[in-house]
């Protein structure tokens, strides 16, 4: 074989092999310049937005720290029983991702929705995300309203704080009701995601990566509809309002301080079951029972009281969407 032919062979990989590089390096820089306008364009609307859902709803708690705290009352006066309700992690609004619910059982309760401290319209707070800290604030909250007897509805990690709620406060709490509730002894469950350490990390990664470079709101906008329709009773002012705060939600920094401590705070409660007087009920999603063998058994092994039921319907952790017909039918009976 002649020089000259070696020597095109040898260059012949060098060309394509800067040519890929030099693709690879263009689509780079195309997704760098994509998500710098996603950037840009979500903290834009964010403003926006803001100014969509200031006020939207509720009333407004100052706490001791001077954080303040968004409530809404929903009373048609069909009940004097009062049911108290707090969201799982990260929830961007809980007065609207409960409203369906709310209408399902409002012949039941009247109701006292609470955003905690860094959830919707509340402030976000410099205190740490203790479980303690969490059940002063809402009680506090629970003292200014002059409400002494309630039943809590917990759905994902309000689970946790409503144990340890009915633990300071067991002649207050009239009942528990845990929509696919976070107990403590999940931290022993031996899969990767179950790990607070490795949430939480996962979590600082997201931050920038989906929800400070506008992919999340992006994706927000797109799956909204999808999201409205499992929340079919909002209409008109309040579906907007909605759309603003799905949109405009990211990790504050007071939920990600909320998700370092988690695993603290299961320690904590670990070795805690619900006072004897204190009903509770469980409704837990078959798709977790499915992931999590103990999922089951570690809900009935918290409850004393002989009137608790623990008990298992088709659906996916957000059972308030899914299957809101058979969660509700599930509560009414439980409550007759």
């Amino acid at each position: 074989m002649k020089k000259d032919d070696t020597a095109v062979k040898e260059k012949k990989p060098r060309r394509i092999g800067r040519k890929i590089l030099k693709i690879l390096g263009i689509l780079l820089l195309v997704l760098a310049v994509l998500v710098a306008i996603l950037s840009v364009r979500h903290h834009i609307l964010t403003k926006r937005d803001k100014a969509a859902y200031a006020n939207a709803y509720g009333d407004f708690y100052r706490s001791p720290s001077g954080d303040q705290m968004n409530y809404t009352i929903l009373d048609n006066g069909a009940s004097q029983k009062t049911a108290v309700i707090l969201p799982g992690y990260g929830c961007p609004t809980v007065r609207y991702e409960f409203d369906a619910f709310i209408k399902a059982l409002e012949d039941q309760y009247r109701f006292i929705i609470v955003e905690p401290l860094g959830y919707g319209l509340s402030d976000e707070t410099d205190t740490e995300r203790t479980v303690d800290n969490y059940c002063d604030e809402l009680h506090n909250l629970l003292d200014y309203l002059d409400c002494i007897h309630y039943t809590l509805i917990v759905h994902s990690i309000g689970g946790l704080y409503a144990l340890n709620y009915a633990n300071q406060y067991p002649d207050e709490v009239d009942a528990v009701i845990g929509i696919d509730a976070s107990v403590p002894h999940q931290i022993d469950a031996d899969t990767w995601i179950a790990d607070p350490e490795h949430i939480y990390t996962l979590y600082k990664i997201m931050r920038p990566l989906l929800y400070g470079s506008g992919i999340n709101r992006l994706v927000s906008e797109l799956s909204f509809e999808q999201t409205a329709a499992q929340i079919p009773t909002l209409s008109g002012a309040d579906k907007e309002a909605a759309r603003a705060l799905y949109c405009a939600s990211g990790i504050s920094d007071t939920q990600l301080n909320e998700m370092e401590l988690l695993g603290l705070n299961m320690h904590k409660c670990y070795d805690m079951k619900f006072p004897e007087q204190v009903p509770v009920l469980y409704v837990l999603s078959a798709d977790n029972c499915g992931t999590l063998p103990q999922w089951e058994q570690w809900h009935k092994d918290l409850v004393t009281n002989p009137k608790s039921k623990v008990t298992v319907i088709e659906g996916s952790h957000y059972l308030h969407f899914t299957s809101l017909q058979k969660l509700t039918e599930e509560i009414k009976n439980w409550i007759q």
